[in-house]
């Protein structure tokens, strides 16, 4: 009785071994990698190098670092992942400039994303960049934090928020904007999201209505109290918070940047 061709090909993989689905059960970047160039030509190439690209793409997002996401968009200048990696990347450097603060970190990633990418985020970047170089002008108080009743009703329930800050112009000159930013931190203190509201502001707030007493100057050596209020907490939150200062525009010297 001859051999059918099926039982011939099942005898051919057994003798050959199956080195793609050894690679897939190890299914690491060197296993990938080891499989590729041991096996040129091989029929599932392809299937190898598309997992070998998420393999990197995984890795990059688990490491969270520049040099990850890097190393992905430089193995795979055409990947099919390609535009999802970059915005990933421009989000990661925006949220370490951020978490750095820095007048080092904000100039890194508006060196890196001075044209193309998100808009709103660059104008953002430009602000926290004018913050950090004008952080010494100004002084905040220890954070208050209380539950209060968001209608300002004495006897209505106290279902939100409020969170206060002295601050102190400690320049010589007078501020026309200042805006702070809540952090809402979960319970290992990293930040979960964040609320900004003026200290001082010549404009409205993503068009709230806001009182005349916003409008005056912060002038030199004075004092104000910064309140801010919210019920929309985010999930996770441990009731602890940290205030930073994150755009700051002078009476006549940057007041057209406001705009």
């Amino acid at each position: 009785m001859r051999p059918t061709l099926s039982l011939l090909l099942l005898v051919l993989a057994t003798a050959c071994g199956n080195p793609f689905g050894d690679a897939q059960k190890v299914g690491t970047i060197e296993a990938y990698e080891t499989f590729l160039a041991e096996n040129p030509g091989s029929p599932y190439e392809l299937q190898a190098r598309t997992a070998l690209e998420e393999k990197y793409l995984e890795k990059a997002r688990a490491d969270k670092t520049l040099e990850a996401y890097d190393l992905y968009l430089s193995k795979f200048p055409t990947g099919l992942h390609r535009e999802k990696a970059l915005d990933e990347r421009r989000e990661f450097l925006f949220a370490w400039a951020e978490g750095q603060d820095s007048v080092a970190g904000w100039n890194q990633y508006l060196k890196e994303y001075a044209s193309g990418g998100d808009k709103k985020q660059r104008q953002e970047a430009r602000k926290r960049l004018r913050m950090a170089e004008n952080r010494d002008k100004i002084e905040l108080g220890p954070v208050q934090s209380e539950q209060v009743n968001l209608a300002e009703n004495p006897d209505g329930p106290l279902d939100g928020w409020g969170f206060f800050v002295d601050v102190t112009n400690k320049g010589d000159k007078a501020i026309a904007s200042l805006f702070l930013k809540v952090y809402y931190l979960d319970e290992a203190g990293k930040d979960l999201s964040g609320d900004s509201w003026p200290v001082a502001t010549t404009k409205n707030p993503g068009g709230i209505p806001i009182e005349d007493k916003f409008k005056q100057p912060l002038q030199p050596g004075e004092t104000r109290t910064w309140e801010y209020t919210s019920g929309d907490m985010p999930a996770g939150w441990s009731k602890k918070v940290r205030v930073a200062p994150v755009d700051i525009v002078f009476v006549g010297v940057n007041e057209a940047a406001e705009e």
